[in-house]
Order: structure tokens, then C-alpha cells, then sequence
């Protein structure tokens, strides 16, 4: 995945840039039995606008089954730290959240959500966090505020990015030439 040419003000999230996979993944619920491990592929993209485009295929790692579709936009704001993301899911539900990057860290809340009228339940706010540790794995963790239930933790999962070359030393060397 490039950076090439990277729109100014994606510069504090050219560390997201690319295609992950997931290392470990997890989905809970206080209205959930149990537990449910699920494998995710996704990617942020930079495709020429400011903006990342974003994909998710989250599937069954026993019999490689599609759960859950998402595709969207990341949108910076031209402070470079203000974010919109913007979703669509499979289940129905598309959501505007807007939120932060700070250092290594995307901090995302609900402002709009849109469910269908036939969706199995209701939304009623979301919280992501996107963050680079230490070992360059990408940790995300996603809240969900039910009718039923406050905003509680409902997804965590690590990846690892499946790039060859690092977004990080691609940046790092446009900046020593300027």
C-alpha cells in the first residue's frame, strides 16, 4: 500500500494506511451468550482526494463465512486533526462519527446514525478507537449504546499491517527531502 503522494492533510494518518489483518478478534454483548472470535481484513486507502476510503470483510474463521460488511470514507478536516467518518454496514445501519487523530490514535463518536426500519436492533450511539502500539499492530475497540443496554465495549481486535514497505518510512523520507 502507498503513500506516494499522500494529500496534506491525511499526514497524521498515514500510519493507518493500508491493509490489515486481523491477529485476534472478538465480538461481546451484555445481551450476547457468549463470545463470538470472528477474522477481519480491512483497509484504508488513499486513493488521490483527501480522504481514505475505508473497507471491512469480517468472516467466520471456522467456515470463512462473510458476518459483517462496512465500506466508507475518512475525511480530515484542513486542521489536519478533525475527523468525519462516515459508514455503511450490511445490517443496515450507516453512521456519521466524528472525532480526533492524535500521535498514533483515531478517537471516533457517533453524531448521526441511520438504521433501516427492518433492522434486527436499535443503535443507539458508537465509539471507535483505532490505535499504532508499540509493536506496530493496529488496536481497535468499538463501544455500542443499546435501548437496552449503555455504552459498553461490543468489539476488540488487533491486526497487522500486510503491507511490505511501512507508510511510516515513506513519510519520514518525503520530510528529510523537503
Amino acid at each position: 500500500m502507498t503513500t506516494k503522494g499522500l494529500h496534506a492533510v491525511l499526514r497524521n494518518l498515514h500510519w493507518l494506511v493500508g491493509k490489515w489483518t486481523s491477529i485476534s478478534a472478538e465480538v461481546s454483548y451484555p445481551t450476547m451468550q457468549k463470545v463470538i472470535k470472528f477474522d477481519e481484513v480491512l483497509e484504508f486507502k488513499f486513493m488521490g482526494q483527501p480522504l481514505l476510503t475505508y473497507s471491512s470483510v469480517t468472516t467466520n474463521p471456522q467456515n470463512k463465512g462473510v458476518m459483517h460488511l462496512e465500506n466508507g470514507f475518512l475525511r480530515v478536516d484542513e486542521d489536519q486533526c478533525t475527523l468525519a467518518f462516515l459508514t455503511a454496514m450490511n445490517f443496515g445501519l450507516a453512521s456519521l462519527e466524528e472525532g480526533y487523530v492524535k500521535g498514533n490514535t483515531v478517537v471516533l463518536a457517533s453524531a448521526c446514525l441511520g438504521i433501516m426500519k427492518f433492522a434486527k436492533q436499535s443503535i443507539l450511539a458508537i465509539h471507535r478507537c483505532y490505535r499504532l502500539n508499540d509493536k506496530g499492530e493496529l488496536e481497535y475497540t468499538l463501544l455500542m449504546e443499546t435501548p437496552q443496554t449503555p455504552l459498553t465495549l461490543h468489539v476488540e481486535a488487533v491486526y497487522r499491517k500486510e503491507c511490505t514497505e511501512s507508510a511510516d518510512k515513506k513519510i519520514s523520507n518525503n520530510d528529510k527531502k523537503k
